[in-house]
């Protein structure tokens, strides 16, 4: 497709994780919006022209920097075996949210502004240097959801894919780049009070839970369960419930037949108005005032957004070192 449509550039660079992937990508780009897709996950037809058509609105105000949508699970058919959380009027200063609720979900989810993602400084690829690469996408969210604000269109357009073997199918990289990841906004957050740093601890100990128990890793799944009790013991009571509700579900599963609906032949705004799940409904209302809160004390200031001019073009020149790095090595490699 690349050679027939000038509009388009690929790039082939080694496997070096995809941080700098994704950088290399930025760096070359040339339009005002960056997009990500992992070549696992589906996009429905309309998520570009829909993302954009709602960050246009913003185009405007500096402080508006990227868009999300909700998105559904499937499987390595198409099928649909789930949803993401639904937060539907969660858009604006969303980090305290994001940091406990991380209902983003995906690197296949998000359009950004380019200058936007260049003034953060792109995709940090130190986790995977570090042997826990995964949730590079949610630090690189993070540190936007810091600085700027984010939108939301309301569907369905995102399929992400889970399946024995992805990444984030390695339940034990997964578990400790999510709390390592989280461990690490906090400290660069210090503004945010003590009970969001102990329900977003809570959470990514949650999820490390979560991921070790499905992949039968009893030992760390119980310690990752005890942190959980001990930051946030309600979400503990929940999650245990929830752990016996699957149970019971896949028995009842196992005897069912039939089949699901595929990602692109169901309806985007199809089930975009269901009730949020319970951990949402008792938090999202304090930690909407927590992102107002730190909203307001560090006012997104012109000072800042002055700022942003310089690290723009420092992370702009940044990413083009890198991307300039991986084509030396990529091309001494081949010779």
């Amino acid at each position: 497709m690349a050679c027939n449509d000038r509009r388009l550039l690929l790039f082939s660079t080694p496997n070096r994780g995809v941080a700098r992937a994704r950088n290399l990508g930025i760096a070359n780009a040339r339009g005002h919006y960056v997009a990500f897709l992992d070549a696992d996950d589906l996009w429905h037809p309309l998520k570009v022209e829909r993302q954009v058509e709602a960050l246009n609105i913003h185009r405007s105000d500096p402080t508006w920097a990227g868009v999300y949508s909700f998105h559904r699970t499937i499987d390595e058919n198409d099928r649909i075996t789930g949803r993401g959380q639904l937060l539907v009027d969660c858009r604006g200063y969303i980090l305290a949210r994001d940091l406990v609720l991380k209902f983003i979900g995906n690197g296949s989810n998000l359009l950004v502004r380019r200058d936007a993602a260049l003034a953060v400084g792109g995709f940090d690829p130190s986790y995977a240097d570090n042997g826990i690469g995964g949730c590079e996408d949610l630090d690189f969210e993070l540190r936007l959801a810091a600085r700027y604000r984010i939108e939301l269109v309301g569907s369905f357009l995102v399929g992400y894919r889970r399946y024995k073997g992805n990444m984030s199918s390695d339940g034990s990289r997964m578990a400790r780049a999510m709390i390592e990841t989280v461990a690490r906004h906090l400290k660069a957050n210090p503004a945010i009070s003590r009970r969001v740093k102990r329900w977003a601890t809570g959470s990514a100990h949650r999820y490390a839970f979560q991921v070790l128990l499905r992949q039968r890793h009893m030992l760390p799944a119980l310690v990752a369960y005890i942190k959980l009790v001990l930051n946030d013991p309600i979400v503990a009571i929940i999650t245990a419930g929830e752990v016996v509700a699957a149970v019971a579900e896949r028995f009842r599963s196992e005897r069912s037949f039939g089949s699901r609906l595929t990602f692109l032949s169901a309806d985007p705004a199809a089930d975009s108005d269901m009730p949020i799940d319970t951990i949402a409904f008792l938090k999202q209302g304090r930690l909407t005032d927590e992102d107002r809160m730190l909203e307001r004390d560090e006012t997104l200031c012109s000072t800042e957004l002055r700022e942003t001019i310089d690290l723009t073009t420092r992370g702009e020149n940044t990413l083009a070192a890198s991307a300039a790095e991986v084509q030396h090595r990529h091309v001494q490699e081949v010779r």
